[in-house]
């Protein structure tokens, strides 16, 4: 058995502690459930499966028709690692040695695993980011301001929404435009060309700004009035409960509001708060899995070294280790995940800032 690296921190403490931890549950597990692989390539086969196309009406002894079959678009793409650090350096073991000699193990518990916490939610708010940039901006792209501290690609990814699923509002949806501009009708044009394509748009996905928009406009309200009956104000028209009522009785889409916020932070240790839902776009869904987070082997977990401690909970591998002159714990989790949206051809995004080019 290895010894403990601090003391609470062992490799029985690990995989207990990983195994009992609650964590907050994100978007992206529900939107893209992994999918474990052997490599760090993979692919998306792409085919929409639309509408049903009828057999013919022959007469006997005739020839059976053949028809066509679909064609299928594949898309290739790495894997690539997500990965995120903390030290404790010297200083904080002292100290933490210190106060768990004056007051007990209670007083540091939390400090035993706060840094195995703390990466554990920087994979996950990447993959959290990752996932919500696919499905509301269509494309991805690593820059300086999204991914300070790790690489920065030059060209923009695409996952393959086609162009004619990309529509635009007939009237910008803004606050000064409450009056005159139609959510409904142009959630509903939407919907008109899904089923020209065969599909059942079921969900549709927006952060709380677009919503906010949305619920404020005139033609929402008087819709949700009849929901409202004896309500002298518009008090409860902003209720998610009472949107997708709305939109439930008019055969719409039910709302799924992407409310979250992921740090990132850049070389001078700053954290800005960021919003990894793209602005002004609501994506449309046939079904809430739209592919899977694609997660490939690590290379740590098979060489394991020596001096580490590590343990895997899904994706995730975080490992603890030693260091010396100066003596320092260093805590890292790191995944090598990427999302396959799989059914992109199926799905539809409304751009809400332009009556005329979706962006």
């Amino acid at each position: 058995m290895k010894s403990p690296i601090i003391n609470g921190v062992s490799q029985t403490g690990l995989e207990q502690y990983l195994a009992a931890r609650q964590y907050e549950e994100l978007y992206w597990a529900s939107l893209f459930p992994i999918k474990n692989v052997n490599t760090l390539d993979a692919k998306t086969i792409i085919g929409a499966s639309g509408n049903r196309v009828a057999a013919n009406i022959i007469s006997y002894d005739a020839t059976t028709p053949e028809l066509g079959r679909k064609s299928l678009s594949v898309k290739y793409f790495d894997i690539p690692k997500v990965a995120i650090a903390r030290r404790k350096s010297e200083r904080e073991i002292l100290e933490h040695q210190i106060t768990r000699s004056i007051q007990g193990n209670l007083a540091v518990i939390e400090d035993y695993f706060n840094d195995l916490d703390f990466c554990w939610d920087g994979v996950q708010a990447r993959m959290e980011w990752m996932a919500l940039q696919a499905l509301s901006a269509t494309t991805m792209k690593l820059s300086v301001t999204n991914n300070p501290l790790g690489i920065i690609n030059e060209t923009t990814i695409d996952f393959g929404m086609p162009t004619a699923n990309k529509e635009v509002v007939g009237t910008v949806w803004s606050s000064t435009n409450a009056a005159s501009m139609k959510p409904l009708t142009d959630i509903k044009n939407v919907m008109l060309e899904g089923r020209k394509i065969g599909v059942n748009l079921r969900y549709m996905l927006m952060n709380a700004t677009t919503f906010d928009l949305l619920t404020a406009s005139t033609e929402y309200q008087s819709a949700a009035k009849q929901f409202l009956v004896g309500e002298p104000t518009v008090l409860g028209y902003q209720s998610l409960q009472i949107a997708n009522t709305v939109m439930n009785a008019l055969r719409l889409p039910q709302i799924v509001l992407i409310d979250t916020y992921v740090g990132i932070e850049n070389a001078a240790g700053t954290v800005a708060a960021t919003d990894p839902w793209s602005a002004n776009h609501v994506t449309f869904l046939p079904d809430l899995v739209c592919g899977n987070f694609y997660a490939g082997p690590i290379a740590e977990e098979l060489e394991r070294p020596l001096d580490v401690i590590q343990s895997k909970r899904g994706p995730v591998l975080l490992s603890v280790r030693k260091e010396f002159n100066p003596s320092a714990v260093l805590t890292k989790g790191e995944a090598n995940v990427f999302p396959s949206w799989a059914n992109v051809d199926q799905c539809f995004s409304l751009y809400t800032a332009d009556a005329a080019t979706w962006a």
